[in-house]
């Protein structure tokens, strides 16, 4: 342990530890995201008897599509398949639209709308009380009881263990609680604090959940005894098309085939998009691991090398070569777990402080029905795979350098100042040597370029333009119940939740829609024009759809650039009237006058049809409604609130200060018209557009950190074995001064020798980028993966860096002495 303590405070020794702990820690780190990301399982127990079912859809314009089921063909699946294929069904929904009342302020809460099967099926036991019960639940008349998290418990009720029995008010209906359920379990959404009934769902969310045929009910099974999760697949298949045939889906679309299907729930979980990311980001740590294992190895040889007088005097003593290859070997192996358990101890402290961001959950994921379930852990797998790199780190760089220990000669090596090498083993080792250092040289290269692409897309990203000023914008959600607020409702209490915001101080203009630019929640609907041929619904054009508020142009900064905007008398009894942006201007109406024509839209809104078509009046700018990586400029259709709406919208509000400092102004403006509204997922605008990019950000900071630490490592390397090189051509290079070289000679052939190798590494480098970066292209906006910008700067980059770590050494060279160099 001595020799191990004196030998890591060498220069040899922390520049090996340090390397070994700079790509163990980011490895362990991307192998702990990989691992919450894909391959560990929902925390339930049994989690692999679990099953999310779903029904499919196969169609030509959009091929296998999953949809999840209504209540009535949930009945249906359920007589179906119980006990046969599963012993339990259970339905979920995520209802994200619940407000306890009461004591204190009304508090928004995640809620899941479930059968009572569903907490048997999750193996979950409450600490407190019991669970819901099934007694007429399916047709609406169970008890108002609720169960609630402990979470909830703790800090809306103080943790009191009487809170069983006690009488709580949710969107305006009065439950009972039952029961309080442990600490970790939020159910499959991941964030739920309270579970109701289907039944109850009618009172406090939508009227008609037992009754509509529409596609927004999760369905979770437990397999029955021997049947596995394939063969309850296959049998599904059949399953499906007869429950369509029983209970159409509204929306059918014609020549369609139906069937059913069931996945795992940790296989259900995961975006497909996120899979193939956080395989490339693995892919990413990987190259960056082997580059920092072969820099260890070349460190590791050229101590070797400087050691041929040890290693010949071992020799002499008896020592096998076998004997000397294990010392080298073990010398190498204790120094390169000591930078993997320093590496191991930097990743366990970093994790914690890790921000992953929640983008597993997506329209993908069944609009986030199934919790990502991907916030990674110290745990004993993290411990297991911190000592699977560790050890793989320690072989790798230890058996290199031990194979490659030099030959002993022990008449030349015994010698006073006998040379290192011979020129034979010499030109073997260096051959060795600069193979690694061209690897290191391509692989840093190929990171770079990497890092670089990723980073060039997220300046592109946040570039974009918007079509709207997201400065000094407020915005926030209000979601009564639809069941107190139909759509009969809707307008009247958005008008005077708007009246009271105009009425606060700092308030230049307040507006609603059904979503807030930047994201993925926009309603979708079919586009139809009268006076033209009517297309098959499949054939119909998809449009986006905003039913807002008068000055809601004015209120995000959308220029308004041909016709009128809505006003006032634009309201319920008035001729219908529509705004449209100039995509859809130029996409629908390229050879036309957008104005005057009149259009109507498939889906359940009350523009359904061609007596109710609106009559466009005005053409306005495009602004980015979806994610910006994910065209964000559609076709947009806008209508005004006041001829029809629903309850829940997303309010934005123009303020002259700061937008955060007025929400405690908005929750008192929106109290006086009803008390037991809350505000939901309050934020700033540039807020909201920083959580947007968050992933890309996340991706792109990590990945431009290992490309940085991979031209670390590189320049590290070179640097190394031109150093050493120089060290052994001493008196060579005295020689060349005493016969009248110059300074500029000597560092011109040093640098000139030494860059030839990392010259061959980037031309490799960038070969092999234009082979990798292909993985990119998905991932990229608004650059390509061959742009020729970042691969020019990035190389040169490197090759000045690599110039730079051959002229340091070739510079002390050229200050050497010429008569001591005589002597050396």
């Amino acid at each position: 342990m001595r020799a191990l303590s004196k030998l890591l405070r060498t220069p040899l020794g922390i520049a090996v530890v340090f390397t070994i702990a700079l790509s163990t820690a980011a490895c362990t780190v991307v192998l702990a995201l990989v691992d919450a990301a894909l391959l560990r399982p929902p925390p339930f127990p049994d989690v692999d008897r679990l099953a999310i079912l779903y029904m499919t859809e196969q169609s030509p314009r959009y091929g296998l599509e999953r949809l999840r089921w209504s209540f009535p063909r949930f009945r249906l699946l359920a007589t179906s398949v119980r006990p046969s294929l599963f012993s339990e069904l259970a339905t979920v929904t995520r209802a994200s639209s619940l407000t306890i009342a009461g004591d204190g302020e009304p508090e928004p809460v995640e809620g899941e709308v479930v059968t009572p099967s569903y907490f048997h099926i999750l193996s979950t036991t409450p600490v407190l009380g019991r669970t819901l019960l099934s007694e007429a639940d399916d047709a609406g008349t169970g008890a108002a009881d609720v169960v609630i998290g402990a979470d909830l418990w703790r800090r809306r009720f103080g943790g009191d263990s009487g809170v069983v029995g006690r009488r709580i008010t949710i969107n305006g209906v009065r439950f009972s609680i039952v029961g309080i359920l442990p600490t970790a379990f939020h159910g499959l959404t991941g964030r739920a604090e309270l579970w109701i009934t289907p039944g109850m769902a009618t009172a406090v969310s939508y009227r008609d959940y037992l009754r509509t045929n529409q596609s927004f009910i999760s369905v979770v099974g437990r397999l029955g005894r021997g049947v596995t999760l394939k063969r309850a697949a296959a049998a599904l298949s059949s399953v499906g098309a007869d429950i369509q045939r029983a209970q159409p889906i509204d929306s059918a679309t014609p020549n369609a085939r139906f069937a059913a299907t069931a996945r795992s729930v940790n296989d259900a979980r995961v975006d497909p998009t996120e899979r193939r990311w956080v395989l490339l980001l693995l892919a990413g740590v990987g190259f960056l691991f082997l580059l920092a294992c072969a820099n260890v190895a070349n460190l590791l040889i050229v101590r070797s090398l400087a050691r041929r007088r040890e290693l010949a005097i071992r020799s002499a003593l008896g020592a096998t070569p076998a004997n000397i290859s294990r010392v080298l070997f073990t010398e190498g192996a204790l120094m390169a777990i000591s930078g993997g358990m320093l590496g191991a101890l930097v990743a366990a402290l970093s994790l914690p402080a890790l921000v992953v961001p929640a983008r597993l959950i997506s329209p993908r994921n069944m609009y986030g029905s199934i919790g990502a379930f991907a916030d990674p852990e110290v745990d004993s797998r993290f411990v297991a795979a911190s000592l699977l790199v560790m050890l793989v780190a320690a072989l790798l760089c230890s058996a290199l350098a031990a194979f490659l220990r030099p030959r002993v000669d022990l008449t030349r090596d015994l010698k006073d100042g006998a040379p290192n090498a011979t020129l034979a083993n010499r030109t073997r080792r260096l051959t060795t040597q600069s193979a690694i250092i061209a690897l290191e040289t391509a692989l840093a290269l190929m990171l770079l370029v990497s890092g670089g692409l990723m980073t060039e897309s997220y300046r592109r990203l946040r570039a974009a333009p918007l079509g709207f000023d997201p400065s000094g914008l407020l915005t926030f959600w209000i979601r009564p119940s639809e069941v107190a607020y139909p759509p009969a409702r809707a307008a009247t209490l958005i008008e005077r939740v708007l009246g009271e915001i105009d009425r606060v101080p700092g308030v230049i203009g307040a507006t609603v829609d059904g979503c807030t630019p930047v994201s993925t929640g926009c309603a979708n609907s079919t586009l139809y024009i009268v006076g033209r041929a009517r297309p098959k619904p499949e054939d119909a054009p998809p449009v986006l759809r905003h039913y807002i508020a008068p000055e809601h142009f004015i209120t995000l900064g959308i220029p308004v650039t041909r016709g009128r905007s809505f006003d006032s008398g634009d309201r319920a009894g008035a001729n219908r009237v529509a705004i449209i942006n100039e995509l859809a201007a130029r996409r629908f109406f390229p050879n036309e006058d957008p104005i005057g024509q009149r259009v109507w839209f498939g889906g359940g809104s009350s523009y359904d049809r061609p007596d109710s078509a609106a009559e466009i009046v005005g053409i306005v700018g495009n602004v980015a409604y979806q994610s910006l990586d994910e065209h964000p400029m559609q076709p947009d259709f806008y209508t005004p609130y006041l001829q029809f709406t629903y309850a829940a919208r997303a309010v934005l509000v123009r303020t002259k200060g700061s937008p955060a400092a007025l929400v405690p102004a908005m929750r008192t403006a929106v109290h006086r018209v009803d008390r037991s509204l809350a505000l939901y997922e309050v934020r700033t605008m540039e807020g909201h557009i920083g959580d947007a990019s968050a992933g890309r950000r996340f991706d792109t900071t990590l990945l431009s950190a290992f490309a940085a630490i991979a031209l670390l490592l590189a320049v590290m390397g070179i640097y190394a074995v031109v150093a050493h090189a120089v060290a052994q051509r001493t008196r060579e290079v005295g020689i060349r001064i005493a016969l009248g070289a110059t300074v500029s000679d000597v560092v011109t052939m040093v640098v000139r020798e030494g860059m030839y190798v990392p010259t061959v590494g980037l031309t490799v480098g960038v070969a092999g980028s234009l082979l990798l970066t292909r993985a990119l292209r998905a991932q990229l906006y608004g650059v390509t993966a061959t742009n020729p910008a970042v691969y020019i700067v990035l190389t040169a980059l490197l090759a000045i860096a690599a110039t730079m770590a051959c002229y340091l050494p070739a510079a002390k060279a050229a200050k050497v002495d010429p008569v001591s160099a005589l002597k050396s």
